[in-house]
């Protein structure tokens, strides 16, 4: 079930930075003991004190880089389509269903082979 991939993740961003775009942080909102930098181009803000807004993938990066050595990029589309030859591991969800929406994720090089696979029943 979705549940169970919910679960998963939850495991693996605990006390992570997440890489996210603003429409994906507002339709997902801030779950607890993570932090969030968070791109956009537009004026939003936040008080959240684990939320960090950037301007762009750039200089949420180059900031990044100065705090933590792992980040997890968690979409939005434009933001995985920016960075998918740049990361080193893919943690990817299959659910059986057909959302509503124009947004794929981007084709995944040829380099990465699975080395895990879980269904969620």
């Amino acid at each position: 079930s979705a549940k169970g991939e919910q679960l998963l993740f939850k495991a693996i961003t605990y006390n992570q930075w997440l890489l996210v775009g603003r429409k994906t942080f507002e339709s997902m909102g801030a779950l607890p003991n993570r932090k969030y930098a968070v791109v956009t181009r537009s004026s939003f803000t936040s008080d959240n004190e684990n939320v960090v807004i950037f301007p762009s993938i750039k200089d949420a990066l180059t900031n990044l880089k100065k705090i933590t050595d792992h980040v997890i990029v968690s979409g939005g589309g434009e933001i995985y389509k920016s960075l998918i030859d740049q990361v080193d591991t893919l943690h990817i969800s299959t659910i059986d269903i057909e959302p509503e929406g124009d947004v794929y994720f981007p084709e995944i090089p040829s380099n990465f082979r699975p080395v895990f696979t879980q269904d969620f029943a």
